[in-house]
């Protein structure tokens, strides 16, 4: 995109009440155009159609879904690697530890939480 199509693309908020508005939005809506709405010549929001908000967001989505695939993927494959590597049991690590499990539980029911 040059710099005259992404400057084509900004238009002031004050040009929706000039009676800009219903063109805008028919440009929007007809021709699938963007366009960058400025206040106080700063980004402020980005009108897209319907039907570009509706694609992102079902692109967003599957994303997501790819993203906590691969995720959990990851997860699978740290875990199958630590399958092989030497554990002990919560009583045999206690016991290591010099605790007995009566002593934990009695610590446990003396803590408060607020």
């Amino acid at each position: 995109m040059t710099l005259a199509e992404f400057t084509e693309k900004l238009v002031p908020i004050s040009d929706f009440s000039k009676g800009k508005a219903g063109k805008i939005f028919t440009d929007v809506e007809e021709n699938n155009n963007e366009y960058i709405v400025l206040r106080n010549n700063q980004p402020t929001a980005v009108l897209i159609s319907l039907k570009e908000y509706k694609e992102t967001q079902e692109k967003a989505a599957k994303l997501e879904k790819l993203l906590e695939t691969v995720e959990n993927m990851n997860l699978l494959k740290l875990a199958k690697s630590r399958d092989n590597t030497n554990t002990t049991s919560f009583e045999s690590f206690v016991a290591e530890e010099g605790y007995s499990l009566d002593e934990l539980k009695e610590l446990a029911e003396s803590v408060e939480f607020e």
